[in-house]
C-alpha cells in the first residue's frame, strides 16, 4: 500500500477525490456487521483492501462497533489500535444528516491516543483513511475524533 501524507488525506477528505460516494452506499451494512448475505460469502471474515471515501452511511449503523485503526507512519513503526465508534454527529452549520459533512467520535481504550492519519478497517467492509485527533484528558482511555467535511 502506498504511503499517504496528511496533505493527501486532507485533500481527499475536503476535495471529494477518489471513489464516488454513491459507489460506497451499498457497503454501509457491511461496515456495521461485516459482509453477509447474497454473494458475500467469499469475503466474509477477510479485510477488504479497497479504500473508499468516508460517507456518513458507512458509519451510522456501526455506532458501538470496533474498528481496527492503523496509524500510517510509513514503515515498521505503524501502530495498530482498536477504536469503538461512540457517535456520528452533525457539524455546526451543516445540513442535518449530510453524507459528506459529519463528525466521528471514537474511544481508544488501553492506548495513549495521538493525532495522526489512520486507516480504519472492519472485516468484510471497505477501509477508510482519516486524520484522527485525540481529544480530552490524556490517559489510557481517550476520545478521538475525525471531522469529515467534503464536497460531493
Amino acid at each position: 500500500m502506498p504511503e499517504l501524507s496528511r496533505r493527501a488525506v486532507m485533500a481527499t477528505a475536503l476535495g471529494g477525490l477518489g471513489v464516488a460516494a454513491a459507489a460506497a452506499l451499498p457497503a454501509a451494512p457491511a461496515i456495521a456487521r461485516g459482509i453477509s448475505g447474497t454473494g458475500a460469502s467469499a469475503v466474509t471474515g477477510r479485510i477488504v483492501a479497497e479504500t473508499t471515501d468516508p460517507v456518513r452511511s458507512l458509519f451510522t449503523p456501526a455506532v458501538g462497533r470496533t474498528f481496527r485503526a492503523t496509524e500510517s507512519g510509513g514503515g515498521a513503526s505503524d501502530r495498530t489500535i482498536d477504536l469503538v465508534l461512540s457517535s456520528v454527529e452533525d457539524i455546526a452549520d451543516s445540513t442535518p444528516g449530510d453524507e459528506n459533512r459529519f463528525l466521528l467520535l471514537f474511544t481508544a481504550s488501553g492506548f495513549t491516543a495521538s493525532d495522526g492519519i489512520y486507516t480504519l478497517r472492519r472485516s468484510g467492509a471497505p477501509q477508510v483513511t482519516l486524520f484522527l485527533s485525540a481529544i480530552g484528558p490524556r490517559g489510557l482511555t481517550r476520545a478521538m475524533q475525525a471531522v469529515v467535511s467534503r464536497t460531493a
